[in-house]
């Protein structure tokens, strides 16, 4: 069944269009990594996509390299996302996900190693993958090709950052990890969550909080934690999170409504104030907007310092704007990945 006879209003942001003059580029490389892991198949709709472009708005000032292995991982969190965003028995079932999740975290926390040979030549059905005497846990054969390209992308990002920034990194995985699993809890008891308990978790099931961390990887932004951590910052970052996920609620809710997903801001909205379908959109909406005000507001009055650090400051606030307007472009000029679905 198709819902495609509501309407989705403009959605306010003030920031203008910008994109990488390497997104072509960025978008052969990655097609030729998500083919040598043979990821193509797993991702829903990979070429009409066109991740590249939404990275390359997000941060359209980055090296190319830097760009690429933004990138990269960027598509390595879509897909986790589709496998547990499908309605899928097999891929929601509860020690699936938590063998996926426990050995993506052995790759981030512990140095443990996947490769592809692991799945043509090492792998053996009813027993464990051991790599330097060390036993990893049992993933479905279908998942050893994931865990090679999170292997490949992580030894990436530790090659080209700080210690620090990658604590930080596994941390902010952490958390989409942990949210990864309140949505499979609430899928399998079909729960439908509170509206405050979604806006809590629905950024970091997006992966929001690690886009914002990929600025200092992309455009090499280097901000101590104590500015990181001021408030205005902090809540900065926080809004941009934010408006990206109610925007892709928003876009994608067509798309959620066929496969009955009912983690959507709009249905959480609709479910808890008994709305009418279009009420609970301009409820959305509204949120979406008002919070964009406050992001632009703040943007406009960020904390000073000195003048070296407050130019890294802009240049991070800078990022986000960017993230933010580069999330809407993509979803309504770039991909088909929410298109399909159209709207009346």
């Amino acid at each position: 069944m198709l819902y495609s006879t509501f309407s989705i209003p403009a959605l306010y942001c003030p920031f203008n269009s910008q994109i990488s003059p390497y997104a072509s580029a960025v978008e052969a490389h990655t097609t030729q990594w998500v083919e040598r892991f043979h990821l193509h198949e797993a991702i829903r709709g990979y070429r009409e996509s066109k991740f590249a472009y939404m990275t390359s708005r997000f941060y359209p000032t980055a090296e190319y390299g830097r760009l690429c292995l933004a990138n990269d991982l960027l598509v390595l969190l879509f897909l986790m996302d589709d496998i547990f965003d499908n309605k899928d028995e097999e891929a929601q079932h509860p020690d699936n996900l938590k063998k996926l999740l426990y050995a993506s975290l052995g790759i981030l926390k512990e140095g443990h190693v996947y490769t592809l040979e692991d799945l043509y030549s090492r792998y053996m059905p009813g027993q464990d993958i051991v790599h330097r005497g060390i036993t990893q846990a049992m993933v479905a054969k279908e998942h050893i090709n994931i865990l090679a390209a999170l292997t490949d992308v992580w030894q990436r990002v530790q090659a080209c950052t700080s210690v620090t920034y990658q604590q930080t990194f596994v941390q902010d995985m952490l958390k989409l990890f942990n949210a990864v699993n309140w949505q499979n809890q609430n899928v399998n008891a079909d729960r439908m969550p509170s509206v405050a308990d979604y806006i809590e978790s629905r950024p970091l099931i997006g992966g929001a909080h690690i886009a914002a961390t990929l600025i200092e990887l992309a455009e090499q932004v280097h901000l101590p934690e104590h500015i990181i951590n001021h408030k205005k910052l902090l809540t900065l970052t926080m809004l941009c999170g934010h408006l990206g996920c109610w925007a892709n609620d928003l876009y994608s809710l067509g798309k959620e409504l066929e496969q009955g997903d009912t983690h959507n801001l709009v249905l959480v909205i609709q479910e808890e104030k008994q709305l009418a379908m279009e009420d609970a959109i301009n409820e959305t909406v509204r949120l979406h907007n008002q919070e964009m005000i406050q992001f632009e507001r703040i943007f406009h009055s960020l904390p000073s310092f000195d003048d070296k650090t407050d130019e890294e400051v802009y240049k991070y606030a800078f990022c986000l704007a960017m993230i933010v307007r580069g999330n809407i472009d993509w979803s309504l000029q770039d991909t088909s990945r929410y298109q399909q679905h159209a709207f009346a």
